[in-house]
């Protein structure tokens, strides 16, 4: 799998995908990515809470199958392949290549971020929070065109959602309403 992701970073850097990438750090910039993770993990939080709230659907499950699939690994391996490979993985072909490949920055934006969702959900009701999360890792590749600000939001969002499920939850609770 190491081997295969190698392939896709020689190739993509061959083609131009990968420029812009470490352009201009700094960490008022590394600091504004954090934010947005905090901000999309939230509010992917309350989208979800109120699909299930509203009985929308009984349920959120996502990536069908996939879950099956992870939960026979050790964790390592289920942190390594959702924190690294499929963040990479999936930057790559919907902002760098998809996106990147559309002329149009608006269609192009609605069109990976759309792709991006239905993989992960297929047609469900459970599709909105995978939208969301979408516009927002779009909205943060777009701004300056970087691969690897998109991959860091991808992958934090991966490592940290069943964290911030458990801290949003308490938080919530807590609120008098």
């Amino acid at each position: 799998m190491t081997v295969v992701l190698i392939l896709i970073f020689i190739i993509a850097w061959k083609l131009g995908y990968l420029k812009n990438t470490l352009k201009n750090w700094h960490l008022k910039r590394i600091f504004g990515l954090m934010g947005i993770v905090f901000f999309t993990l939230t509010i992917n939080y309350l989208v979800t809470v109120f699909v299930l709230k509203t009985q929308i659907i009984s349920s959120v499950t996502s990536d069908t199958g996939m879950s099956d699939i992870l939960g026979q690994l050790p964790t390592i391996c289920q942190k390594y392949i959702l924190g690294i490979i499929v963040p990479l993985s999936e930057e790559l072909l919907f902002r760098s290549y998809i996106f990147g490949s559309i002329t149009n920055k608006k269609i192009a934006f609605l069109i990976s971020s759309l792709l991006f969702a239905l993989v992960h959900t297929g047609f469900s009701w459970y599709l909105l929070p995978y939208l969301i999360l979408s516009f927002i890792i779009t909205w943060v590749y777009s701004k300056r065109n970087n691969f690897i600000e998109s991959a860091i939001v991808h992958s934090s969002v991966n490592l940290f959602s069943g964290s911030a499920i458990k801290l949003l939850d308490t938080f919530f609770k807590l609120l008098p309403y």
